[in-house]
């Protein structure tokens, strides 16, 4: 097996994973939280205004995912989503440790890995920006884009009001039971 094989393996599995991430948040799959209560969540934890911090937390995963995956745009969306899982792990998990069982940082944080990895290596040769020619430069781009999305999110983090993660139960949609991963 070769490297790029190996890349497009990784690649995909944390695509389709964010992808499904966001998906949760978009329209509630998964017994994720839907869009409104994703939305109302983003409020509370201080990011104002709520729909379009909520709506860009959502573009990121889904359509940053579905990008990761098929390596398209990676350096720009590795980048996006290495913030993303950053402000994920600030405002909602760090607090509670490193185990995802008590709800800690430990999956955002081997996604922002990945994500971080794939943007400095490039996606590989079996990726869409390989077959347009994009695959060589992805760590030249990666670096300042991944540094001004930590530097940005980091000054929004900053400036939003204290306000506190959402509990699970709120992250959930009110018709049904199950529980969002």
């Amino acid at each position: 097996m070769d490297l790029s094989l190996s890349l497009l393996v990784i690649r995909f599995a944390a695509g389709m994973l964010l992808m499904g991430h966001g998906a949760q948040k978009l329209v509630g799959v998964g017994g994720g939280p839907g869009l409104q209560t994703w939305t109302a969540n983003v409020e509370k934890m201080g990011f104002r205004p709520g729909a379009l911090w909520g709506a860009a937390s959502v573009a990121a995963e889904f359509i940053g995912g579905i990008a990761l995956a098929v390596g398209f745009f990676t350096p720009f969306v590795a980048a996006l989503l290495v913030g993303q899982l950053f402000v994920a792990i600030v405002k909602v998990h760090w607090a509670k440790g490193l185990w995802v069982q008590g709800g800690g940082y430990e999956y955002p944080f081997l996604l922002a890995i990945i994500a971080a990895a794939v943007g400095l290596g490039g996606p590989g040769r079996y990726s869409v920006d390989a077959a347009l020619g994009w695959d060589l430069v992805s760590g030249v781009f990666f670096v300042p884009f991944a540094a001004l999305a930590i530097l940005v999110n980091a000054l929004m983090i900053r400036a939003a009001p204290v306000g506190a993660a959402p509990r699970r139960d709120e992250q959930q949609p009110a018709s049904t039971g199950r529980r969002a991963a």
